[in-house]
């Protein structure tokens, strides 16, 4: 005959400790009842938010009634913290997990699709040179800094604790030929199941070459290719925007499970990232003023003709949405060839946007690697740029670009065991949106004002 405590051990809560269960149910309640925010009266940021604070409430009180037990020395060999957590990590590690599941088909199809529909050039010209030039230089300067500064303020690493984050001796596997052998394509399934993203982005241009090359002459023949790319493009996009949808609960469940394991820490630990994040995003600025300066505008008219698209970017966290003000300032503002600055500016808010493509996954992955405890080293650090640098081309077009850019900057350096730290990323998502949309903006305005230059010389 089953027991009562057999049902207990079945559910992974301790034997005798059955008010546990209550924890459980109101658990997934307060999930039933973050989906059941409604969507008029509510922004998603805000359900976001209310989501990360609910989990954040919950864990808490998990955390508090388990250090209570701990200081009444409870018998029980795990706390109530530890038992809930069991639950609250099945649900944030499940919907981790999606994002994994499409990063990686999704980066492979993205690079296709980015080949076969860029309309080929006999010559390329000086204005595609620079404007590509500029872009992958500013998107590596942004992950650059964010990784620089997440190093030293040791975001990821709980306060209080003074773990080793990053190491100038070259380990095994770390030197440059070993770095680039372990991101060399394998073959499309060995490189899905190794998640090597880089080896998907390298491989799905080849072959979105090929399919461009033979369109000129066989385009009856490779047109199934073109749809079938372009279909399971939109088809991978519409799960992204339905796993992207569930992040109120995501993140609820994620918040819940790092306050019941490290209590106000992890909060503090959030704080400081975004913190940092912030300041990042400033000396990001200050590099932007001068690409800008170099281009013949100074801060001051930066500022002052950009206003309102720096503004709007702050208001509304669209950074495509700011493009009509940002090309407007360029063109009337400053007097600029609006031909060019048009192109520039938008070639760079799509495929390299210096906050939510760089500077925001490349401070994640630092983050993650925090908290994992991951020791960085030179190589890791170069590794990362050139990463993130990549993708900022291989997620073009995707849905939530700046969470599929932070699985894709882990995932592409092999730090599989780093993905349960990004979780934290997603629960402060809508507050750290606000300086990477700035940054991608203002970074649209200073590549475009640069290029313009250069190619009017």
């Amino acid at each position: 005959m089953v027991s009562g405590n057999d049902i207990l051990r079945f559910l992974d809560i301790s034997e005798g400790h059955g008010e546990r269960l209550i924890g459980v149910v109101l658990f997934f309640a307060m999930l039933y009842g973050l989906s059941k925010l409604p969507k008029k009266k509510f922004s998603f940021a805000t359900r976001v938010l209310i989501g990360t604070g609910a989990g954040s409430v919950f864990g808490l009180a998990a955390w508090m009634a388990g250090q209570a037990e701990t200081a009444s020395a409870a018998d029980s060999w795990m706390t109530v913290a530890e038992n809930l957590d069991l639950w609250f990590q099945l649900v944030a590690q499940g919907y981790l997990s999606l994002f994994v599941c499409l990063v990686l088909p999704m980066v492979f199809l993205a690079s296709v699709k980015l080949v076969i529909h860029t309309p080929a050039e006999k010559q390329v010209s000086p204005l595609t040179r620079w404007k590509k030039r500029v872009n992958t230089g500013m998107v590596a300067t942004s992950a650059f800094i964010a990784i620089c500064l997440g190093l030293v303020f040791k975001v990821g690493v709980l306060p209080g604790t003074d773990a080793e984050v990053f190491r100038w001796s070259v380990g095994s596997g770390e030197s440059m030929i070993g770095l680039i052998y372990g991101r060399i394509p394998s073959g499309l399934g060995w490189d899905l199941i190794r998640a090597n993203v880089v080896g998907l982005f390298v491989f799905g241009i080849y072959v979105g070459i090929a399919a461009r090359r033979m369109s000129g002459k066989y385009m009856d023949t490779v047109k199934p290719v073109f749809d079938l790319v372009d279909g399971a493009f939109s088809v991978g996009s519409s799960v992204c925007k339905t796993v992207i949808a569930y992040k109120p609960m995501g993140a609820a469940a994620i918040m819940a499970s790092l306050t019941a394991e490290h209590g106000w820490l992890a909060l503090a630990m959030l704080v400081k990232m975004l913190f940092v994040l912030t300041l990042g995003a400033v000396v990001m600025l200050a590099v932007q003023l001068l690409l800008s300066l170099a281009g013949g505008v100074g801060p001051a008219a930066f500022i002052k003709n950009g206003k309102t698209a720096i503004i709007k970017a702050l208001k509304t966290r669209s950074g495509a949405g700011c493009l009509p003000e940002a090309q407007q300032a360029l063109a009337e503002g400053l007097g600029l060839n609006r031909e060019i600055t048009d192109m520039v500016s938008s070639y760079a808010i799509s495929s390299g946007m210096q906050g939510c493509g760089a500077l925001f996954p490349a401070m994640a992955a630092v983050f993650a690697m925090g908290m994992c405890g991951v020791v960085m080293s030179p190589g890791t650090v170069v590794l990362l740029v050139a990463v993130i640098a990549l993708m900022s081309y291989g997620i073009t077009g995707l849905p939530g670009t700046a969470t599929m850019a932070e699985f894709a900057a882990v995932l592409g350096i092999g730090m599989q065991e780093a993905v349960p730290g990004l979780g934290a990323m997603i629960a402060v998502d809508p507050i750290a949106d606000v300086p990477r949309t700035l940054i991608n903006v203002t970074g649209c305005m200073a590549n475009a004002i640069f290029v313009e230059r250069m190619v009017r010389k």
